[in-house]
């Protein structure tokens, strides 16, 4: 949230061109008029009743007059010169502050459209918002005010979530640490953050799983972790069952029920599934998971080769184009790696995801990661010697 307001008038000409400013959009001299008293010495007089006379002309409906261009300008104007006839701390670092009121009721309710270049933004609200945020110490509870505000006009505005994303992400949980945010204030802001992604992204998910390291998941949250991680496209995220979570999946619900099964690979039903959500989105989901937790435990299994798996054998599959179809998908979701001969109709795996749960015994799970790596290991063995002959091989083939 880098950002500087920059203003080079002395003071006295700063508030001249402020009642100019406010005389031209009101198409009148009666602003410039009555300030001009307070104008007159080579030291402004009684700062305290100019500021008064300024904030009452300074009203969310005289800002709205403005196009959004004027309105950004002309507002940063409007923070110096109240933060120099009074400080900082009064006009800032307060959220009763009237240059905080004026900014959140000048928001517009309704978004403009495209061709219209005039209206102002929330766009241009939320980087007011951002400047404000950063010229206040980290200390300053208010900074906690300030997020929540972002959040507001982030959530009527239809604002793309990535605008917020990169900025906010990230450095949450440490500004509300900083600025002395009670942690029921830090579960409350975080998860409200993260239900603005409306895409589910995997960044979200990330952040999700930092946060309830961290944090003990309630049954609330509990219910927004799993809607979100079942919305996403990404198809395996049993990474956000750690051990907060898997506590919490103790709890005897049809949600902690429902994520259970589908973290476990298990193929889940629509009738499972919350209205709220995307029955057959998720059941597909599932389908996907559920064919590589198959390849994961054949794989491990002494009656079974470790690669090489029929058309045939794929359980819950009615039909060869649907087993490729679904294979695709595993591919595409990066849960799956191999090659399909669909001639004789053999697919040859080479990695699939194992579901590994905290809290539970992944004792073969871990046994095939190291066995997989030592593979690995033996492979790049002599790895030198073999690029050599290989080089000299073709070296001598073309002689």
């Amino acid at each position: 949230m880098a950002s500087v307001i920059v203003v080079d008038n002395e003071l006295k000409d700063s508030v001249k061109e402020y009642g100019q400013i406010i005389d031209g959009i009101q198409k009148s001299t009666e602003f410039s008029q009555s300030i001009a008293p307070f104008l007159t010495s080579a030291e402004i007089t009684n700062k305290e009743e100019l500021l008064t006379k300024i904030n009452a002309v300074s009203t969310s409906e005289t800002f709205k007059k403005f196009t959004d261009k004027e309105f950004e300008a002309n507002f940063y104007l409007f923070i110096h010169i109240a933060s120099e006839l009074s400080s900082r701390d009064q006009v800032l670092d307060n959220a009763e502050s009237p240059v905080i009121k004026t900014l959140l009721e000048v928001n517009p309710s309704q978004q403009p459209s495209l061709r219209d270049r005039k209206s102002i933004k929330s766009t241009t609200v939320l980087s007011i918002l951002t400047i404000i945020f950063n010229l206040l110490p980290e200390s300053s509870k208010t900074r906690i005010y300030i997020i929540d505000q972002i959040l507001n006009v982030a959530s009527t505005s239809g604002i793309e979530f990535n605008l917020i994303q990169d900025n906010i992400g990230s450095n949450l949980i440490s500004w509300l640490k900083k600025a002395g945010a009670q942690e029921s204030e830090i579960r409350s802001v975080f998860w409200r953050f993260v239900t603005l992604d409306s895409k589910f992204t995997n960044e979200s998910l990330q952040l999700i799983k930092t946060f309830t390291t961290e944090y003990q998941v309630g049954a609330e949250e509990l219910n927004q972790l799993v809607h979100f991680a079942l919305s996403s496209k990404i198809v395996d995220v049993s990474f956000l069952v750690n051990n907060n979570v898997a506590q919490a999946l103790n709890q005897q619900t049809p949600v902690a029920s429902l994520f259970k099964k589908y973290v476990h690979g298990e193929i889940v039903t629509a009738s499972e599934v919350p209205a709220e959500l995307p029955a057959d989105f998720i059941v597909y989901k599932s389908k996907i998971l559920n064919l590589a937790k198959y390849f994961a435990d054949a794989s491990l299994s002494p009656d079974h080769d470790a690669i090489v798996f029929k058309y045939s054998e794929i359980p819950n599959i009615q039909s060869s184009t649907e087993f490729e179809q679904l294979l695709l998908e595993a591919i595409k979701a990066g849960v799956v790696e191999g090659k399909l001969n669909q001639v004789e109709e053999v697919f040859y795996l080479s990695r699939v995801n194992r579901l590994i749960i905290a809290g539970e015994d992944n004792t073969k799970a871990w046994a095939a990661v190291r066995e997989t790596l030592q593979q690995w290991k033996n492979s790049l063995t002599n790895i030198n010697d073999v690029v050599k002959a290989a080089r000299e091989n073709i070296v001598n083939s073309g002689n």
